[in-house]
């Protein structure tokens, strides 16, 4: 969409902004995938003390909190330096910027929905983790095709999309908490930093491989648009896309079979 109304140089910024996803991506991972393998280890004993697997938890909600506020701030007061670092140059920094203003302002909420698909596939509640994911997937491609064209809102329409589908995903999550399935409460943590600490180790393997993935694409976004410029950028943009739909399904066999078999 963003391509057909922006042209190249819209693809383009898309590419720019690709890395953004892969950092903020990489941290819901790290509090949620981890975070809920802990927390279906202790309920899988035999005692199934539900105090301390949601002590995981608790933990994992603070450290997402704490990342999400660091990750926002760093957003918003480094917008341009961020954008150029990733390789920006004046024709793309305000179209990027464009795309940008609404998610600024639901920023969280993308790591925050990683961290809850995670929790509430291991609290027997996978469907709704599914259903709430697909649903503002759903809206996001939808709003794409609605607010980028018949309402003329270009790029900024993209970016509206996506941010409006992350509040949906996030709505639709957070009903879990009401349902008869749910375990998970948020407890008083005790040495929270050591928790932390042990699901950062758990989980630095899965952190890791999305976090370089972004780092390697600056690299290629930086070279591409020094020797070969925007419109080569374009052409690296759906590539981008392809590569992230891959490590996707590898994302969703690992997990799905991880949870089993904790279970």
């Amino acid at each position: 969409m963003v391509g057909q109304s922006q042209g190249p140089n819209g693809t383009a910024a898309l590419a720019v902004i690709a890395p953004l996803w892969n950092i903020v991506y990489s941290l819901g991972l790290l509090m949620g995938i981890d975070g809920s393998v802990l927390l279906s280890l202790v309920k899988g004993q035999k005692t199934g003390d539900n105090q301390k697997a949601n002590t995981y938890f608790s933990a994992s909600v603070m450290g997402s909190i704490l990342l999400a506020a660091a990750a926002w701030a760093v957003l918003l007061w480094f917008e341009t330096s961020l954008l150029r670092m990733f390789g920006a140059d004046d024709a793309l920094l305000d179209l990027a910027r464009s795309y940008l203003i609404p998610i600024k302002f639901v920023f969280p909420l993308f790591l925050f929905n990683q961290m809850l698909a995670a929790f509430l596939r291991n609290d027997n509640d996978p469907a709704r983790a599914t259903w709430a994911v697909v649903a503002g997937g759903v809206f996001n491609v939808a709003g794409d095709i609605l607010f980028v064209f018949p309402m003329r809102m270009g790029i900024l329409g993209a970016g509206l999309a996506a941010a409006l589908g992350a509040v949906i995903s996030f709505v639709l999550m957070m009903t879990h908490f009401f349902s008869k399935k749910n375990t998970l409460g948020l407890v008083k943590v005790h040495h929270l930093w050591p928790i932390l600490s042990k699901i950062t180790v758990t989980g630095f393997s899965t952190f890791f491989i999305d976090i370089a993935m972004g780092i390697l694409t600056i690299l290629f976004n930086k070279q591409i648009m020094k020797y070969l410029g925007s419109d080569a950028l374009a052409v690296y943009g759906p590539i981008i896309n392809v590569s992230t739909i891959v490590q996707c399904c590898a994302y969703a066999a690992g997990q799905a079979g991880s949870a089993d078999f904790v279970h």
